[in-house]
């Protein structure tokens, strides 16, 4: 089977498709990519096939105007570059495919995957995805609405989205020759949806459609050797607090870095900075007690830092619950809302605080509840063994070889 993997988006949309790829290429498959042009290089790495899609998500995000949190400044991305690009990238990659697997903000996979006439599927990273009772949308910060309300805000907001991509996406259509579509989210979930999430941290509602697909966490085995800075940092006693934002580009980074290892100050703790993509690193000088590197293997050292402070994206809640450290969340956008809200309901962490309300005095309050609340603890320390040793890419590689014959039938 030739499985066209189209990830589009942040590290926390490329690196579980790169667990799947391997997953495939075990049992024997054959696996390419496209995906943004800034994890080219990264994906090669790992010995696959590559096409880059036209969009280097980092610059773009770092990009002077760019204004994620706009949805006006969303949608003439989203009409202007991200639509007519995924088309053409992924038309030209997919020549060969028997079957095309998207993630992320992937949009143009079904309309490609119909023009080659093979199956096409999508897989997401939360449950908040999936229409349903028990989630509010993405978009939604709040997570303890009545189902109820839950099920009125996906009814009316479906329509609304399909009707403000529908323009774009029929225009990229008929340059491929295609009908226009009424509805461009029915589209993309037609093709069936694999939700790739822990079964603990992040359960599918009791109401998801028959088409969706539970897995656990695609987990990368990532045990790349730690720099021997980081290394001695983390021998020295006490043990540090991570603070990363992954791909996240915060709006007042030097405040919020600073904020970050005054709070961790404050409670007699040691700082171990992941630059990222805000380049948190640029803004904090290390010392005896703190710590600066770009980017850090979560799977050796998070086992070994005494509580975690991070933006609540999938990966990164993910791979602090396996280590089984307390988790401290400030999240900037989207799915990081319900992450965070998990990780309360758990007892993994403190109630989480939203990016723009956090300050060196109530991080510190959080870092406090964090280190000292023995639930929060033994909780944390309960459930790591169990998350630890799941990984759903087997299941995912079942279901697609499943999807392949189906399709073929």
């Amino acid at each position: 089977m030739r499985v066209l993997l189209a990830p589009h988006g942040t590290r926390g949309d490329v690196q579980p498709m790169i667990a799947l790829a391997i997953g495939l290429r075990a049992r024997g498959h054959h696996v390419s990519f496209v995906a943004p042009d800034n994890f080219v290089a990264w994906i090669r790495a790992h010995g696959f096939d590559v096409q880059g899609d036209g969009i280097d998500v980092e610059a773009m995000l770092r990009a002077e105007g760019a204004r994620f949190d706009s949805l006006r400044w969303q949608m003439r991305h989203i009409s202007q570059l991200l639509i007519p690009r995924l088309f053409a990238s992924l038309s030209r990659a997919s020549v060969n495919a028997d079957l095309i697997v998207g993630a992320g903000i992937q949009l143009a996979a079904p309309s490609v995957a119909e023009l080659r006439g093979v199956a096409f599927t999508s897989v997401v990273f939360c449950p908040c995805a999936v229409p349903g009772g028990s989630i509010p949308p993405p978009t939604l910060r709040t997570q303890t609405l009545p189902r109820w309300i839950n099920r009125l805000l996906w009814h009316v907001g479906g329509p609304m989205a399909s009707l403000a991509l529908r323009g774009p996406i029929n225009a990229a259509r008929a340059t491929l020759g295609l009908p226009p579509i009424d509805s461009p989210l029915q589209q993309l979930s037609d093709g069936g949806i694999i939700v790739a999430a822990d079964r603990d941290l992040a359960p599918l509602g009791d109401d998801a459609p028959r088409s969706v697909v539970a897995t656990d966490a695609f987990v990368l085995d990532d045990a790349s050797p730690i720099d021997p800075r980081v290394d001695a940092f983390l021998k020295t006693d006490p043990p540090p607090i991570y603070v990363g934002f992954g791909s996240m580009v915060a709006t007042r980074v030097a405040e919020l870095a600073s904020d970050a290892v005054t709070a961790i100050r404050a409670v007699g703790g040691r700082a171990l900075v992941a630059g990222g993509w805000a380049a948190l690193d640029r803004h904090v000088g290390d010392g005896d007690d703190v710590l600066t590197v770009d980017a850090l293997p979560h799977q050796n050292v998070l086992p070994r830092v005494a509580a975690v402070v991070h933006h609540g994206g999938a990966g990164t809640t993910t791979a602090a619950a396996r280590a089984g450290v307390p988790q401290v969340v400030l999240p900037h956008i989207l799915d990081q809302f319900y992450w965070a809200h998990r990780v309360a309901v758990l007892g993994l962490g403190p109630r989480a605080l939203p990016v723009e309300l956090a300050n060196a005095d109530v991080l510190a309050d959080r870092l406090v509840t964090a280190l000292n609340d023995p639930r929060i603890a033994a909780r944390a320390g309960a459930l790591a063994p169990a998350i630890r040793s799941r990984n759903g890419v087997d299941a995912a590689v079942d279901h697609l070889e499943r999807l392949a014959v189906d399709s073929a039938a």
